[in-house]
């Protein structure tokens, strides 16, 4: 990796590391000065020197301090507007799986009717081939005008469905619900050949 490539350090651990350096040389100043003799002229001028020194120092650390808290200060306010956000999203994530739970709701509903209905059209085409006598297909008109309003019902609602799903984005679930929709026309589609061959066949 080139020193281009190199990953910078943060602003933070830039500030830290600086802090921390001037505070090493401070310490490390003060040790000497507390070891340092002062049994001579040179020695009170070595010591005050490192006096000097020291007080520069601590100047210096205080600047450091303060640019580090400065630092912090930043990168609190950065993580708190990270927080703002994760809540935001956190919002928005529960209120989308509500609508998601409640197009499922209703797609799981459909399904249940789909499925009735495919029972009740297998029920209908027995009773069809067994009927003998006008009276019973009387009541099989009557059996079938129901059974095919209650079809283009649900698949109404299968389209109204679908309209929902895709307003909300879940694609999925629209293609299913279309799906489904479009499985409901062709039974019905095909429940009325039927019954119009019969129809003629009687006639």
């Amino acid at each position: 990796m080139s020193k281009r490539d190199k990953p910078q350090d943060s602003e933070l651990v830039m500030a830290a590391r600086a802090l921390d350096a001037e505070l090493g040389r401070f310490e490390s100043l003060a040790e000497q000065l507390q070891q340092a003799p002062l049994q001579s002229e040179k020695h009170l001028e070595r010591a005050s020197a490192m006096l000097k020194g020291l007080a520069d120092l601590d100047e210096q650390l205080r600047l450091h301090v303060t640019a580090l808290v400065g630092v912090i200060s930043k990168m609190r306010d950065r993580q708190q507007a990270q927080a703002e956000a994760v809540h935001l999203r956190a919002q928005e994530l529960q209120q989308r799986t509500e609508v998601f739970k409640e197009l499922l709701v209703r797609y799981g509903a459909m399904g249940q009717s789909a499925g009735e209905l495919n029972v009740q059209m297998q029920q209908f085409a027995q009773r069809r081939q067994e009927a003998q006598t006008p009276e019973q297909n009387a009541a099989l008109a009557g059996d079938f005008q129901a059974l095919q309003a209650r079809m283009t019902q649900v698949a109404d609602e299968a389209q109204a469905l679908t309209r929902a799903a895709e307003e909300q984005a879940f694609h999925d679930v629209a293609r299913q619900a279309d799906s489904l929709r479009q499985q409901l026309l062709s039974a019905r589609n095909k429940m009325a050949l039927l019954q119009k061959r019969f129809s003629e066949g009687a006639g």
